[in-house]
């Protein structure tokens, strides 16, 4: 009988938690081969086989931050940012992110939001518009933000610098 209460529960939780994902992956998908569009997917098969490479010049703290990534997705563009920015967070259930940091000024959007379980941060996604254009980033896995603000600066990635001093509430 438990077994059986048991899998509807099971069910229920995977099903919101791929329906959170559906939003951000249609998101993705509808611009996936428009021409407009810059578009970097690194998929979960592909962070562990680098987590598996022997990188003598990376620091450890890296290497873990990299072994515990499950996906790394950006989707960029320089075509009307601002459309895409409100289309971006029209997609995102509010309820299932957790606001981090807000940077808005009259030419710029920078919106970094997590989805955490507890302490537990299992994305990151940066949603950002300015003069320059749009992008949209997603990193899944288990998630500190210390390390991944580094990585970030590291692999010189915009936006991530609004990061740095980013403590979860």
């Amino acid at each position: 009988m438990k077994r059986l209460l048991l899998i509807p529960l099971i069910a229920a939780l995977t099903m919101t938690a791929r329906a959170q994902d559906d939003a951000i992956g249609k998101f993705f998908g509808k611009y996936l081969d428009d021409s407009r569009f810059t578009v970097v997917s690194v998929s979960p098969r592909m962070f562990r086989l680098m987590s598996k490479v022997n990188w003598d010049t990376i620091p450890s703290d890296l290497k873990q931050t990299v072994s515990r990534l499950q996906s790394f997705r950006i989707l960029s563009t320089e075509t009307t940012p601002s459309v895409f920015y409100k289309e971006a967070l029209a997609q995102i259930d509010r309820k299932e992110y957790e606001d981090l940091i807000t940077v808005r000024d009259n030419k710029d959007n920078f919106r970094f939001m997590i989805r955490a379980t507890g302490n537990t941060i299992h994305e990151l996604l940066m949603i950002a518009a300015d003069k320059d254009g749009f992008t949209l980033m997603s990193f899944v896995g288990d998630i500190d933000l210390d390390k991944i603000s580094r990585l970030g600066a590291d692999l010189d990635i915009k936006g991530m610098e609004n990061l740095k001093n980013a403590k979860r509430k």
